[in-house]
């Protein structure tokens, strides 16, 4: 086949290097081109010359560009990888900070809570106007997108440029692990069906017969007492909810008023931990990454088959390897009966030449398609309020949150997020 061009507009993470790793392992995209954007002119060149030394290393056979300005280089692109964040990793710092201060705890902040909340005001105005961009210099290109908060960037990019966006996440898989410990196998392909970072098993399913339910008439015995301890909060929402959640348990809880408070001891009690980076931190990958570009530190960790789910996308769309089904983030359109259609569904999806087809799920139970159905409201407040600078819009949004209990907390936090945040909102004016 032809050689293809794929960009990748946040470029100084670490998912670029997955990427080329993974695109040099086929034949069919030999002399093919990947062009490298990055805002952050000090992260784009050491990504690229990290990259540089992955090629030479691999004797791979891949084009490289590099902008600081995505304009110079999106024509031509047939699949746009976004990989962006706005201000990480100190505003999430201090937007955890502030939401400590009202009892609220979040140990990943990606998503909800409100720094995912926070988080999503400062990607989405960046990622509306790399869609505008996509749809004015590449407008057939298929986009691929791994910003958080995942579900609300896949949506304002569709909405408001109308492109063709594949979201992308592995949380989900987190769960396999603790399938297979009870299972005794690892052989199993799991129905996860929901939002990004809350999705639910369906079915669970070894040589084609569906496991699930010996998973959960096991999960209450003896013999699982260990793993009972080590995912307690995906045990209480199972009770509470009948459907067994898939991913990490920290993602789960904190779409949740129940595990993250000061009567929890900020989640300790659950076994959850805050993350937090530190400059000792910064200073290490940055290290790290300099050790890789100048040869000093072997490649193999990075020359490895990523594990990520897009080149291989990439590959089944063009024909490149077999049509596979794959988990991905797409707009509803009636898979789940009873969620609106513009809503980013997480769920299986056959993806081949003709594109993406995601599975008809149906109805889910009503407590679950409730607690879906919030978070998608919540993710258009969002949009809305990101573009407008809306401070009432902005309220609304973050009073939906499950972690926000409390209408002064909620008022308190958004001024507070929004003074903390004023360098990255520019749509916004604080008083």
């Amino acid at each position: 086949m032809s050689a293809i061009k794929v960009t990748i507009v946040g470029a100084g993470s670490r998912f670029a290097f997955s990427v080329v790793s993974d695109l040099m392992r086929y034949e069919a995209f030999a002399n093919s081109t990947v062009a490298l954007v990055d805002t952050n002119a000090e992260a784009l060149d050491l990504s690229a010359r990290v990259i540089d030394q992955m090629i030479k290393t691999a004797n791979g056979d891949l084009r490289i560009e590099k902008s600081t300005d995505r304009r110079d280089v999106l024509a031509g692109s047939d699949f746009v990888l976004n990989s962006i964040s706005v201000g990480e990793p100190w505003a999430r710092e201090r937007d955890v900070a502030i939401g400590e201060q009202h009892g609220i705890y979040q140990p990943t902040s990606q998503t909800v809570g409100p720094a995912g909340f926070m988080r999503g005001l400062r990607v989405v105005p960046h990622t509306v106007a790399i869609a505008h961009d996509i749809a004015e210099l590449c407008p057939d290109a298929t986009v691929l997108d791994l910003a958080n908060p995942l579900a609300a960037v896949c949506r304002s990019m569709i909405r408001e440029a109308d492109l063709n966006v594949i979201g992308l996440c592995e949380q989900w898989a987190f769960t396999l692990p603790h399938f297979s410990e009870l299972l005794g196998t690892d052989d199993l392909d799991c129905l996860s069906v929901g939002t990004n970072h809350l999705t639910f098993a369906l079915g669970l399913f070894h040589n084609g017969q569906d496991v699930l339910p010996d998973f959960l008439n096991k999960i209450n015995t003896e013999e699982a007492q260990s793993l009972r301890e080590r995912i307690p909060v995906s045990c209480e929402i199972y009770e509470a909810f009948g459907l067994w959640p898939t991913g990490t348990e920290e993602h789960i809880a904190e779409f949740f008023p129940y595990f993250l408070t000061p009567e929890t001891d900020g989640g300790m009690d659950y076994n959850l931990r805050t993350r937090h980076t530190t400059e000792e931190v910064v200073a290490e990958r940055r290290a790290e990454r300099e050790a890789w570009a100048s040869g000093e530190k072997p490649l193999d960790s990075l020359l490895k088959p990523s594990g990520e789910s897009a080149v291989e996308i990439i590959a089944s769309l063009l024909g490149v390897i077999e049509a596979e089904m794959h988990m991905v983030n797409v707009p509803n359109k009636g898979l789940i009966d009873n969620l609106p259609s513009e809503a980013i569904v997480e769920l299986p999806a056959h993806i081949g030449p003709g594109g993406v087809r995601g599975l008809k799920v149906g109805p889910l139970p009503r407590a679950i398609a409730q607690v879906l159905d919030d978070r998608v409201a919540q993710q258009e407040l969002l949009i809305d309020a990101a573009i407008s600078g809306d401070p009432n819009l902005a309220l609304q949004g973050l009073l939906l949150d499950a972690q926000v209990v409390s209408l002064k907390a909620g008022h308190e936090i958004l001024h507070a997020s929004l003074q903390a945040n004023a360098d990255w909102l520019p749509n916004f004016t604080t008083q």
